[in-house]
């Protein structure tokens, strides 16, 4: 069966640490600017808000890019990005709803969760809290996840309006 990653705010504490193990697994070195996962931090609030690719069934950051760069696996369903075809012009952070696509800051090609290619690290580091987790792709848990997305963009645009 499927599974998902869902990304839970009510219970992220903003430890980051997710950030570090994927940036880890990604580059070999650890540096939250480099991961595929960005946790927005608001203090006074204690909140956490992990913001991800939500690997859309129909990903807007497929269509748009113009060197045709990202690409979903037909049969894993996995977003992706070439990163020898990205321009790095940015136009998939500009179409994400979700928050979900990074530049890096020294190659300024786009990043992009590719779920660990099926077996997300931040998941298996997340255990004590759970904010973050690979579970099968019931309707109950595409439901869930489908709310907490919302959730936390709606938090963020909250967030970013009162800083």
């Amino acid at each position: 069966m499927r599974k998902v990653l869902i990304a839970d705010h009510e219970k992220c504490n903003g430890c980051t640490y997710c950030m570090l193990v994927c940036s880890m697994k990604h580059e070999g070195y650890v540096q939250r600017s480099k991961s595929r996962i960005k946790v927005y931090k608001y203090e006074e609030e204690a909140l956490g808000l992990p913001m991800l690719c939500e690997q859309c069934d129909e990903p807007p950051c497929v269509e748009a890019c113009p060197s045709n760069a990202i690409s979903k696996d037909p049969k894993l369903g996995i977003v992706s990005v070439n990163q020898d075809a990205c321009n790095g012009c940015g136009v998939c952070v500009n179409v994400c709803p979700y928050y979900g696509v990074r530049i890096d800051p020294e190659t300024g090609k786009a990043l992009i969760c590719d779920l660990c290619g099926g077996d997300p690290l931040c998941a298996k580091l997340c255990t004590i809290r759970e904010a973050i987790t690979w579970v099968e792709a019931t309707p109950s848990t595409l439901e869930r996840k489908r709310k907490l997305a919302e959730a936390r963009i709606n938090e963020l645009k909250r967030i970013l309006e009162v800083s």
